[in-house]
Formats: C-alpha cells, sequence, structure tokens
C-alpha cells in the first residue's frame, strides 16, 4: 500500500492538546500538590518525557515530590486516559498528554530525538482492514527509529 503523505507535527501548542481537565476522579481522591503539578508539567509540554526527567521537572518545582508520587501519578492519568505511554526497543518509557486525533513517532537511535508526524496511509489501512477483514482498528500506531539527519552526517 502507498503512503501518499506524510506530515510532521509542530511543537506549538496549536490547539491540538486533548481539552480534558485533571478532576479529583481524574488524580485520584487524594488531588494533592504533586499530582497537580506532574499534571501540569505533562499538560504544558511538547516533549515526550520519561519518569526520570519529569521527577527532575517537579522537583525543580517542589522538593517533596518523590519519585513514586510521580509513578502512581503516570498510572492514575494513563487510566483516565489523559496520558499517552510511548515505549521503545530499548523498553524505554516517555510520556506525553494526549492529543487529538493520531499522530507517530520517529526516534533517532543516536541522539533519542523523537519526531512527531502524521500519515494519511493509515486511515487508508484502517479502512482497508475493516473492507477486507470486517476488522475493527481499535488502536494503530507506527514507531520508526533510524539516525536524524545529524546523526546520519556524522556516522
Amino acid at each position: 500500500m502507498e503512503c501518499p503523505r506524510v506530515r510532521l507535527t509542530t511543537k506549538s501548542n496549536n490547539g491540538k492538546r486533548s481539552s480534558a481537565s485533571a478532576s479529583a476522579p481524574a488524580l485520584g481522591q487524594r488531588a494533592t500538590r504533586q499530582r497537580k503539578l506532574i499534571y501540569d508539567i505533562l499538560r504544558s509540554t511538547e516533549d515526550h518525557l520519561d519518569a526520570e526527567s519529569l521527577y527532575r521537572k517537579a522537583r525543580d518545582i517542589d522538593s517533596r515530590v518523590s519519585l513514586s508520587t510521580v509513578y502512581r501519578t503516570i498510572a492514575l492519568l494513563k487510566e483516565s486516559d489523559l496520558v499517552d505511554e510511548l515505549v521503545f526497543e530499548d523498553d524505554r518509557r516517555c510520556y506525553e498528554f494526549r492529543k487529538e486525533g493520531g499522530h507517530h513517532h520517529i526516534r533517532c537511535l543516536s541522539c533519542g530525538e523523537i519526531i512527531e508526524f502524521e500519515c494519511d496511509c493509515l486511515e487508508k489501512m484502517r479502512a482497508r482492514l475493516k473492507q477486507e477483514l470486517g476488522f475493527e482498528v481499535e488502536a494503530l500506531k507506527i514507531d520508526i527509529s533510524g539516525y536524524c539527519r545529524k546523526c546520519s552526517a556524522s556516522r
């Protein structure tokens, strides 16, 4: 199947972020200041943060945040469908606030840069699977690993 068009996703806050707001149910019965801080960091960044990076950002703001609070909050946000977990081949797990519309990821194996992209061929694939196999696709994602332009030039 031909993939006619790929569009890189920009890193601006152009309304693609989910409009869901954190409520007490989303953050658990104890919507603590630390949980709200972690939520706010994930919601406001365009980066794909692993738990350690999220922990360091939170600790810069509030030294009382613990790594276990970060993991528990991530779990709550995933359960509430507010955060997506990206798992790469080296088992590195990154988190991003759920965005409306589908997007996929390209990751540089050398520098670790993650680039988001959209491809209209995936909707065609979804429709073809439904038509030909009667298969209703609930989730479809593509993660590509390789070397970015800068790292390719230095290899």
